[in-house]
């Protein structure tokens, strides 16, 4: 058995030693071989070149991403530029003893000019090199002037002054204050709003405006009990524990109230029952930032019928509660409606530079209503045209009428409710028999050149965009200054408090104006 294996396997060892057999017929082997070459090598190129372009391409888009986002913040800074330029020139002008810049600062105090109402016009001679102007325009570079337009890319800004909203930090207060509580609640009355307000929450709660209302002040203020309001706006009192109303929402949705001061106003989609609708209407009124009171050159119409509810009077004499009267007589509610539209629409039409200058220049007439001055560049020169345009209006159902027409949110109405509509030629409104109360009104707002400005800049280049919001206050300084009460109390010395006092002083004086609150970059 053995041996019958060690045979074979030599049989075997034999065989494999043999020497192969040799092709007589090569022919092809190297046509073979070479195209196999060339489609390794071909593959290897085509993605060797893919990769290139891909990496080209990156390497674009980051460029041009660059470029936008710097164009953005040229932008931004070239805003925060000329709107300090307009306190730099005010401040300079009092204290000059040239004749002509003591004329330059009583003009712009008189005229209440407003320096960020012309910033988009002045960023065309940025980008074109030229000054553009309804009769023509002006090549710079002809005039000698280097540096404008000399540039790729695009950049457009908007400057919005917080003035003229309400601040809803303002409910952050340990002690609710009732003028605070009328003003955002007057703001949330007219009846265009009724379908935001009868909306139900995950739980089934109608949230109706006292219930939105209170869950926003219960989401600001310090203490852990939930306010409870009253359909009128006034206060009931407290009950039970605010977290409530989220701890029935689902657990990735519990969040509960901070109980503190928020900033920005996309903080206020945490609140229960604050809804997309609920923004969409009023974000627009709303600021973070202590404003003080409304502004009249910058206040919109929910912000007007606002200070007119607070401030109405029926046929009789004055309410006692003013507000309730917008909210149980409709008569009334619509009057007061048209009125905030009509300042709506002052405020709207001088907004625009080149619409007024149009006004005056294509028409015989020196001032557009008859309680205002002449050539009047801004809506409101001062409060006491507030309640004097209310006559003019009350006793011009045209004029009315007509700036009405320039109104934003009455656009928006007439869209959804043809019924409103007001004829601008033929205009049709009630019998008036409401009035109001003119010192009251006056005490309600302001017509101070506004210190914080939100800024919404944006640099184009090729297809891609940029953009940066910015907020920044005019009445703080650049750097925050030591805590004067801090080092105060850290001193004994009476004359060493005295020099302490004296140093921040001056370095308060020294020190810019113009610091970021907010810097958001898209």
């Amino acid at each position: 058995m053995i041996r019958s294996l060690a045979n074979v396997t030599r049989a075997t060892l034999d065989r494999l030693d043999r020497p192969v057999a040799t092709p007589r017929n090569e022919r092809g082997v190297a046509l073979l071989l070479s195209l196999v070459t060339i489609a390794i090598l071909s593959a290897a190129v085509v993605d060797f070149a893919y990769q290139n372009r891909v990496n080209l391409a990156l390497a674009s888009n980051e460029r041009d991403q660059l470029k936008a986002y710097f164009l953005a913040r040229s932008a931004v800074n070239i805003s925060k530029l000329l709107v300090a330029f307009q306190f730099a020139l005010s401040d300079e002008s009092k204290e000059t003893s040239d004749d002509m810049g003591r004329l330059i600062g009583r003009a712009m105090r008189r005229s209440n000019f407003q320096m960020y109402q012309y910033i988009d016009l002045m960023m065309g001679p940025f980008n074109s090199g030229k000054i553009e102007s309804p009769i023509g325009g002006i090549s710079l570079a002809d005039t000698g002037v280097e540096g404008f337009g000399d540039f790729t890319g695009n950049m457009e800004v908007k400057v919005v002054p917080e003035e003229g909203r309400f601040d809803v930090n303002a409910f952050a207060k340990s002690t609710l204050d009732n003028g605070d509580l009328h003003q955002m609640c007057a703001m949330l009355l007219d009846s265009q709003y009724d379908e935001i307000f009868e909306q139900k929450d995950a739980t089934g709660e109608t949230l109706d405006r006292a219930t939105v209302l209170q869950r926003i002040i219960d989401y600001l203020d310090p203490d852990e009990q939930s306010i409870v309001l009253k359909d009128d706006c006034t206060v009931e009192g407290s009950a039970g524990d605010e977290r409530a109303p989220y701890d029935k929402l689902d657990y990735s949705r519990r969040v509960g109230p901070p109980n503190r001061k928020i900033t920005h106003l996309d903080e206020l989609y945490k609140v229960a029952g604050v809804t997309p609708a609920f923004m969409d209407a009023f974000a627009d009124q709303l600021t973070v930032y202590p404003v003080g009171k409304p502004n009249l050159n910058v206040a919109q119409a929910p912000v007007f019928y606002s200070i007119l509810c607070r401030n109405v009077e029926a046929q009789g004499g004055k309410d006692a509660n003013a507000i309730d009267l917008c909210m149980r007589d409709p008569v009334i509610g619509l009057q007061v409606l048209y009125f905030a539209l009509a300042l709506d629409g002052v405020r709207a039409f001088f907004e625009n530079p080149l619409s007024v200058l149009l006004a005056y220049v294509g028409s015989t007439e020196s001032k557009l209503l008859p309680s205002a001055k002449k050539g009047q560049p801004v809506g409101f020169l001062s409060v006491s045209q507030f309640p004097n345009f209310l006559n003019d209006f009350k006793g011009s159902p045209l004029l009315m009428a007509q700036f009405i027409q320039y109104s934003p949110l009455y656009q928006k109405i007439v869209v959804q409710n043809p019924g409103m509509v007001v004829d601008p030629l033929q205009p049709k409104f009630p019998a008036w028999t409401v009035s109001f109360d003119k010192s009251g009104l006056m005490k309600s707002v302001s017509v101070d050149t506004p210190k914080i400005y939100r800024i919404f800049a944006t640099g184009t280049y090729g297809t891609t965009e940029a953009t940066i919001e910015a907020v920044i206050d005019f009445d703080k300084t650049v750097r925050r200054m030591p805590d004067e009460k801090a080092l105060v109390a850290s001193e004994d010395d009476a004359e060493r408090v005295k020099e302490i006092k004296a140093e921040l002083e001056q370095r308060r004086a020294e020190m810019p104006k113009g610091r970021w609150m907010y810097w958001r970059e898209h």
